[in-house]
Protein backbone atom coordinates (compact mmCIF):
# COMPACT_ATOMS: atom_id res chain seq x y z
CA UNK A 1 0.00 0.00 0.00
CA UNK A 2 1.05 3.56 -0.67
CA UNK A 3 0.79 6.54 1.62
CA UNK A 4 -2.14 8.72 0.57
CA UNK A 5 -2.26 12.46 -0.02
CA UNK A 6 -5.69 14.10 -0.01
CA UNK A 7 -5.87 17.20 -2.19
CA UNK A 8 -8.46 19.31 -3.99
CA UNK A 9 -7.58 22.33 -6.13
CA UNK A 10 -10.26 24.34 -4.33
CA UNK A 11 -7.95 24.58 -1.32
CA UNK A 12 -5.78 26.91 -3.41
CA UNK A 13 -8.56 29.41 -4.08
CA UNK A 14 -9.56 30.73 -0.67
CA UNK A 15 -8.47 34.34 -0.17
CA UNK A 16 -8.37 35.47 3.48
CA UNK A 17 -8.24 39.09 2.35
CA UNK A 18 -6.00 42.02 3.19
CA UNK A 19 -4.76 42.91 6.63
CA UNK A 20 -1.75 43.11 8.89
CA UNK A 21 -1.53 39.97 11.01
CA UNK A 22 -4.50 40.38 13.39
CA UNK A 23 -5.26 44.01 12.47
CA UNK A 24 -7.85 45.24 9.97
CA UNK A 25 -6.53 47.33 7.10
CA UNK A 26 -8.44 50.50 8.05
CA UNK A 27 -6.06 53.32 8.97
CA UNK A 28 -2.87 51.54 7.98
CA UNK A 29 -0.33 53.37 5.81
CA UNK A 30 0.17 50.13 3.87
CA UNK A 31 -1.83 46.91 4.06
CA UNK A 32 -0.57 43.38 3.57
CA UNK A 33 -1.83 39.90 2.77
CA UNK A 34 -3.45 38.01 5.60
CA UNK A 35 -0.84 35.73 7.17
CA UNK A 36 -2.95 32.66 6.28
CA UNK A 37 -2.81 33.29 2.54
CA UNK A 38 -3.13 30.73 -0.23
CA UNK A 39 0.63 30.81 -0.87
CA UNK A 40 1.41 28.51 2.04
CA UNK A 41 -0.60 25.61 0.64
CA UNK A 42 -0.07 26.30 -3.07
CA UNK A 43 3.70 26.33 -2.66
CA UNK A 44 3.55 23.15 -0.59
CA UNK A 45 1.49 21.35 -3.22
CA UNK A 46 3.82 22.55 -5.99
CA UNK A 47 6.91 21.40 -4.07
CA UNK A 48 5.43 17.95 -3.44
CA UNK A 49 4.72 17.63 -7.15
CA UNK A 50 8.12 19.00 -8.22
CA UNK A 51 9.89 16.60 -5.83
CA UNK A 52 8.29 13.70 -7.69
CA UNK A 53 6.13 12.50 -4.81
CA UNK A 54 2.96 12.36 -6.91
CA UNK A 55 4.43 9.24 -8.51
CA UNK A 56 5.05 7.66 -5.10
CA UNK A 57 1.84 8.64 -3.29
CA UNK A 58 -1.81 7.79 -3.82
CA UNK A 59 -3.21 11.25 -4.56
CA UNK A 60 -6.92 11.23 -3.67
CA UNK A 61 -9.58 13.91 -4.12
CA UNK A 62 -11.40 14.21 -0.77
CA UNK A 63 -15.12 14.36 -0.20
CA UNK A 64 -16.96 17.03 1.78
CA UNK A 65 -17.97 16.34 5.36
CA UNK A 66 -21.66 15.90 6.05
CA UNK A 67 -23.39 18.14 8.58
CA UNK A 68 -24.23 15.17 10.79
CA UNK A 69 -20.50 14.37 10.98
CA UNK A 70 -19.78 17.91 12.14
CA UNK A 71 -22.54 17.72 14.76
CA UNK A 72 -20.70 14.95 16.61
CA UNK A 73 -18.29 17.62 17.89
CA UNK A 74 -19.94 20.98 17.10
CA UNK A 75 -23.24 22.52 18.18
CA UNK A 76 -26.01 23.00 15.59
CA UNK A 77 -25.90 26.73 16.31
CA UNK A 78 -22.22 26.94 15.36
CA UNK A 79 -22.66 25.03 12.11
CA UNK A 80 -25.69 27.13 11.17
CA UNK A 81 -23.89 30.38 11.97
CA UNK A 82 -20.89 29.42 9.85
CA UNK A 83 -23.17 28.76 6.89
CA UNK A 84 -25.04 32.02 7.42
CA UNK A 85 -21.81 34.05 7.66
CA UNK A 86 -20.54 32.49 4.45
CA UNK A 87 -23.86 32.90 2.65
CA UNK A 88 -23.72 36.60 3.52
CA UNK A 89 -20.42 36.83 1.67
CA UNK A 90 -18.37 38.04 4.62
CA UNK A 91 -18.04 37.60 8.35
CA UNK A 92 -15.88 36.16 11.08
CA UNK A 93 -15.81 32.61 12.42
CA UNK A 94 -14.72 33.70 15.90
CA UNK A 95 -12.30 35.87 17.82
CA UNK A 96 -12.45 38.80 15.42
CA UNK A 97 -9.56 37.64 13.23
CA UNK A 98 -10.94 34.55 11.48
CA UNK A 99 -12.36 36.05 8.27
CA UNK A 100 -14.91 34.30 6.10
CA UNK A 101 -16.19 34.91 2.60
CA UNK A 102 -18.75 33.28 0.34
CA UNK A 103 -16.60 30.17 -0.16
CA UNK A 104 -15.55 29.64 3.44
CA UNK A 105 -18.33 27.28 4.52
CA UNK A 106 -17.90 24.99 1.52
CA UNK A 107 -14.14 24.91 1.97
CA UNK A 108 -14.53 24.19 5.69
CA UNK A 109 -16.75 21.22 4.78
CA UNK A 110 -14.10 20.11 2.29
CA UNK A 111 -11.33 20.52 4.88
CA UNK A 112 -13.14 18.35 7.41
CA UNK A 113 -13.88 15.97 4.56
CA UNK A 114 -10.18 15.78 3.70
CA UNK A 115 -9.45 14.61 7.25
CA UNK A 116 -12.32 12.11 7.03
CA UNK A 117 -11.14 10.82 3.65
CA UNK A 118 -7.61 10.30 5.00
CA UNK A 119 -9.03 8.44 7.99
CA UNK A 120 -11.21 6.22 5.79
CA UNK A 121 -8.27 5.32 3.58
CA UNK A 122 -6.14 4.27 6.55
CA UNK A 123 -8.81 2.45 8.57
CA UNK A 124 -10.15 0.84 5.41
CA UNK A 125 -6.76 -0.65 4.65
CA UNK A 126 -6.32 1.29 1.40
CA UNK A 127 -3.34 3.37 2.58
CA UNK A 128 -0.61 2.67 5.10
CA UNK A 129 -0.75 6.29 6.27
CA UNK A 130 -2.37 9.45 4.94
CA UNK A 131 -1.85 13.19 4.94
CA UNK A 132 -4.89 15.46 4.58
CA UNK A 133 -3.95 18.73 2.91
CA UNK A 134 -6.57 21.38 3.55
CA UNK A 135 -7.57 24.96 4.22
CA UNK A 136 -9.17 25.91 6.61
CA UNK A 137 -7.28 24.68 9.65
CA UNK A 138 -9.18 23.32 12.62
CA UNK A 139 -7.49 22.83 15.99
CA UNK A 140 -8.53 26.18 17.52
CA UNK A 141 -12.25 25.61 16.81
CA UNK A 142 -14.25 24.35 19.76
CA UNK A 143 -17.82 23.10 20.00
CA UNK A 144 -19.58 26.45 19.75
CA UNK A 145 -17.21 28.68 17.78
CA UNK A 146 -14.40 29.01 15.31
CA UNK A 147 -11.20 30.75 16.38
CA UNK A 148 -7.62 31.41 15.28
CA UNK A 149 -8.25 31.06 11.50
CA UNK A 150 -10.25 27.82 12.15
CA UNK A 151 -13.91 27.10 11.38
CA UNK A 152 -14.51 23.37 12.09
CA UNK A 153 -12.21 21.13 14.10
CA UNK A 154 -11.03 18.70 11.44
CA UNK A 155 -9.08 16.39 13.77
CA UNK A 156 -11.97 16.18 16.24
CA UNK A 157 -14.42 15.36 13.44
CA UNK A 158 -12.10 12.57 12.27
CA UNK A 159 -11.61 11.22 15.79
CA UNK A 160 -15.34 10.89 16.41
CA UNK A 161 -15.84 9.31 12.99
CA UNK A 162 -13.22 6.70 13.88
CA UNK A 163 -15.26 5.78 16.93
CA UNK A 164 -18.78 6.02 15.52
CA UNK A 165 -18.22 4.57 12.04
CA UNK A 166 -15.18 2.32 12.46
CA UNK A 167 -15.58 0.91 15.97
CA UNK A 168 -12.35 2.43 17.29
CA UNK A 169 -12.37 2.63 21.10
CA UNK A 170 -9.21 4.69 21.78
CA UNK A 171 -7.97 7.56 19.59
CA UNK A 172 -4.89 9.72 20.16
CA UNK A 173 -4.66 13.22 18.71
CA UNK A 174 -1.11 14.58 18.80
CA UNK A 175 -0.96 18.29 17.99
CA UNK A 176 2.50 19.41 16.85
CA UNK A 177 1.38 22.90 15.80
CA UNK A 178 3.34 25.68 17.54
CA UNK A 179 0.10 26.96 19.06
CA UNK A 180 -2.01 25.24 21.67
CA UNK A 181 -4.80 23.04 20.32
CA UNK A 182 -7.33 24.71 22.59
CA UNK A 183 -10.38 23.68 20.57
CA UNK A 184 -9.45 20.01 20.50
CA UNK A 185 -8.69 20.10 24.21
CA UNK A 186 -12.06 21.68 25.03
CA UNK A 187 -14.04 19.20 22.94
CA UNK A 188 -12.49 16.11 24.57
CA UNK A 189 -11.53 17.45 28.01
CA UNK A 190 -13.73 15.00 29.93
CA UNK A 191 -13.49 12.11 27.45
CA UNK A 192 -11.00 9.33 28.35
CA UNK A 193 -11.53 7.61 24.97
CA UNK A 194 -9.66 10.39 23.12
CA UNK A 195 -6.14 11.20 24.34
CA UNK A 196 -5.32 14.79 23.38
CA UNK A 197 -1.67 15.83 23.36
CA UNK A 198 -0.54 19.34 22.42
CA UNK A 199 3.14 20.29 22.10
CA UNK A 200 3.35 24.05 21.71
CA UNK A 201 5.30 27.19 22.46
CA UNK A 202 4.75 28.28 26.04
CA UNK A 203 2.03 30.96 26.29
CA UNK A 204 2.10 31.82 22.60
CA UNK A 205 -1.49 31.43 21.35
CA UNK A 206 -3.96 31.32 22.91
CA UNK A 207 -2.10 32.74 25.91
CA UNK A 208 -4.82 31.72 28.38
CA UNK A 209 -4.80 27.99 27.60
CA UNK A 210 -2.34 25.14 27.20
CA UNK A 211 -0.92 24.93 30.71
CA UNK A 212 0.59 21.62 31.84
CA UNK A 213 -1.78 21.63 34.83
CA UNK A 214 -4.78 21.15 32.51
CA UNK A 215 -4.88 17.36 32.50
CA UNK A 216 -8.56 16.73 31.81
CA UNK A 217 -11.83 16.86 33.67
CA UNK A 218 -14.03 14.22 35.34
CA UNK A 219 -13.52 10.84 33.73
CA UNK A 220 -11.02 12.42 31.36
CA UNK A 221 -8.46 13.34 34.01
CA UNK A 222 -5.05 12.35 32.70
CA UNK A 223 -6.20 12.10 29.08
CA UNK A 224 -5.23 15.67 28.20
CA UNK A 225 -1.50 16.38 28.00
CA UNK A 226 0.06 19.78 27.39
CA UNK A 227 3.79 20.16 26.79
CA UNK A 228 4.96 23.78 26.88
CA UNK A 229 8.20 24.38 25.00
CA UNK A 230 10.23 27.52 25.67
CA UNK A 231 11.16 29.78 22.77
CA UNK A 232 14.32 28.63 21.04
CA UNK A 233 13.77 24.95 21.85
CA UNK A 234 14.87 23.76 18.41
CA UNK A 235 15.21 20.19 17.16
CA UNK A 236 16.98 18.61 20.18
CA UNK A 237 14.51 19.90 22.75
CA UNK A 238 11.48 19.08 20.63
CA UNK A 239 12.71 15.54 20.00
CA UNK A 240 13.44 15.06 23.70
CA UNK A 241 9.88 16.15 24.52
CA UNK A 242 8.68 13.38 22.23
CA UNK A 243 11.16 10.79 23.48
CA UNK A 244 10.68 11.42 27.20
CA UNK A 245 7.05 12.54 27.49
CA UNK A 246 4.81 12.16 24.45
CA UNK A 247 5.88 8.81 22.97
CA UNK A 248 5.94 6.97 26.34
CA UNK A 249 2.43 8.26 27.07
CA UNK A 250 1.22 7.18 23.64
CA UNK A 251 2.65 3.70 24.14
CA UNK A 252 1.04 3.44 27.57
CA UNK A 253 -2.34 4.60 26.21
CA UNK A 254 -2.14 2.26 23.19
CA UNK A 255 -4.46 4.10 20.79
CA UNK A 256 -5.95 2.19 17.87
CA UNK A 257 -5.26 5.11 15.52
CA UNK A 258 -2.99 8.16 15.81
CA UNK A 259 -4.20 11.45 14.36
CA UNK A 260 -1.52 14.13 14.02
CA UNK A 261 -2.54 17.78 13.92
CA UNK A 262 0.33 18.54 11.56
CA UNK A 263 1.15 22.22 11.84
CA UNK A 264 4.69 23.24 10.91
CA UNK A 265 4.58 26.76 12.33
CA UNK A 266 7.17 25.65 14.88
CA UNK A 267 9.69 26.01 12.04
CA UNK A 268 12.82 28.11 12.25
CA UNK A 269 11.51 30.77 9.84
CA UNK A 270 7.85 30.97 10.85
CA UNK A 271 6.57 34.48 11.63
CA UNK A 272 4.14 33.24 14.31
CA UNK A 273 6.45 31.24 16.58
CA UNK A 274 9.98 31.16 17.98
CA UNK A 275 10.56 27.43 18.42
CA UNK A 276 13.24 27.02 15.74
CA UNK A 277 12.47 23.52 14.39
CA UNK A 278 14.06 22.61 11.04
CA UNK A 279 12.84 20.49 8.14
CA UNK A 280 15.12 17.72 9.41
CA UNK A 281 13.53 18.24 12.81
CA UNK A 282 10.07 17.63 11.36
CA UNK A 283 11.37 14.47 9.70
CA UNK A 284 12.49 13.37 13.17
CA UNK A 285 9.06 14.16 14.58
CA UNK A 286 7.41 12.06 11.87
CA UNK A 287 9.82 9.17 12.48
CA UNK A 288 9.01 9.09 16.19
CA UNK A 289 5.24 9.27 15.78
CA UNK A 290 5.24 6.70 12.98
CA UNK A 291 7.34 4.36 15.13
CA UNK A 292 4.74 4.60 17.91
CA UNK A 293 1.93 3.95 15.43
CA UNK A 294 3.80 0.91 14.11
CA UNK A 295 4.27 -0.37 17.66
CA UNK A 296 0.75 0.08 19.01
CA UNK A 297 -1.77 0.31 16.16
CA UNK A 298 -0.38 -1.41 13.08
CA UNK A 299 0.95 1.85 11.66
CA UNK A 300 -2.46 3.56 11.43
CA UNK A 301 -1.48 7.23 11.32
CA UNK A 302 -3.50 10.08 9.84
CA UNK A 303 -1.81 13.47 9.42
CA UNK A 304 -4.09 16.50 9.18
CA UNK A 305 -2.63 19.81 8.00
CA UNK A 306 -2.76 22.77 10.40
CA UNK A 307 -0.71 25.99 10.63
CA UNK A 308 2.57 26.89 8.95
CA UNK A 309 3.06 30.46 7.77
CA UNK A 310 6.54 30.76 6.29
CA UNK A 311 5.66 30.63 2.63
CA UNK A 312 9.29 29.82 1.85
CA UNK A 313 10.14 27.23 4.52
CA UNK A 314 6.86 25.59 5.55
CA UNK A 315 6.64 23.63 2.25
CA UNK A 316 10.02 22.00 2.94
CA UNK A 317 8.90 21.06 6.45
CA UNK A 318 5.70 19.41 5.22
CA UNK A 319 7.67 17.70 2.46
CA UNK A 320 10.09 16.24 5.02
CA UNK A 321 7.20 14.99 7.18
CA UNK A 322 5.45 13.43 4.21
CA UNK A 323 8.59 11.72 2.91
CA UNK A 324 8.95 9.92 6.23
CA UNK A 325 5.29 8.82 6.18
CA UNK A 326 5.80 7.46 2.69
CA UNK A 327 9.11 5.74 3.51
CA UNK A 328 10.94 7.76 0.84
CA UNK A 329 14.47 9.18 0.81
CA UNK A 330 14.57 12.77 1.95
CA UNK A 331 15.35 15.63 -0.38
CA UNK A 332 18.01 18.09 0.69
CA UNK A 333 16.92 21.16 2.64
CA UNK A 334 18.20 24.17 0.65
CA UNK A 335 18.28 26.16 3.90
CA UNK A 336 20.66 23.67 5.55
CA UNK A 337 23.80 25.87 5.24
CA UNK A 338 22.05 28.54 7.32
CA UNK A 339 20.32 26.08 9.61
CA UNK A 340 23.60 24.42 10.57
CA UNK A 341 24.81 27.63 12.16
CA UNK A 342 21.88 27.99 14.57
CA UNK A 343 22.64 26.97 18.16
CA UNK A 344 19.04 25.89 18.82
CA UNK A 345 19.37 23.25 16.11
CA UNK A 346 22.33 21.58 17.85
CA UNK A 347 21.69 21.50 21.60
CA UNK A 348 19.34 22.50 24.41
CA UNK A 349 20.20 25.24 26.86
CA UNK A 350 20.21 24.11 30.51
CA UNK A 351 17.16 26.23 31.36
CA UNK A 352 15.24 24.72 28.46
CA UNK A 353 16.09 21.22 29.67
CA UNK A 354 15.02 22.12 33.20
CA UNK A 355 11.64 23.41 31.99
CA UNK A 356 10.92 20.12 30.22
CA UNK A 357 12.12 18.03 33.18
CA UNK A 358 9.74 19.92 35.47
CA UNK A 359 6.78 19.18 33.21
CA UNK A 360 7.68 15.51 32.97
CA UNK A 361 7.82 15.28 36.76
CA UNK A 362 4.36 16.87 37.03
CA UNK A 363 2.81 14.56 34.44
CA UNK A 364 4.31 11.49 36.12
CA UNK A 365 1.53 11.76 38.70
CA UNK A 366 -0.93 10.86 35.92
CA UNK A 367 1.31 8.65 33.78
CA UNK A 368 3.47 6.29 35.82
CA UNK A 369 5.50 5.46 32.70
CA UNK A 370 7.16 8.88 33.13
CA UNK A 371 8.28 8.24 36.72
Amino acid sequence: MKTALCWDDRFATHDMGRGAMYLPIEGLVEDDLHVDSTARIVRTRNLIRAAGLDDELAVVVPREARVDELLRVHSPEHVERMKAESDAGRGDAGGGFTPMDGRSYGLALLSAGSALTALELVLGGRARAAHAMLRRSGHHAWRDSGYGFCIFNNCAVAARAAQVEHGIERVAIVDIDAHHGNGTEAIFLSDPTVLTVSIHQDRSFPVETGMVETVGDGEGVGANVNVNLPAGTGDPGYHRALDEIVCPILRAYRPQVVIVACGVDASLFDPLSRLGVTAAGFAGIAQRLLAVANDVCEGRLVSVQEGGYSHVYAPFCWLAFLEVLAGLPRHDDPFEPFVAGQACCREEAPWQRAALDEQRAFLAAYWSVLA
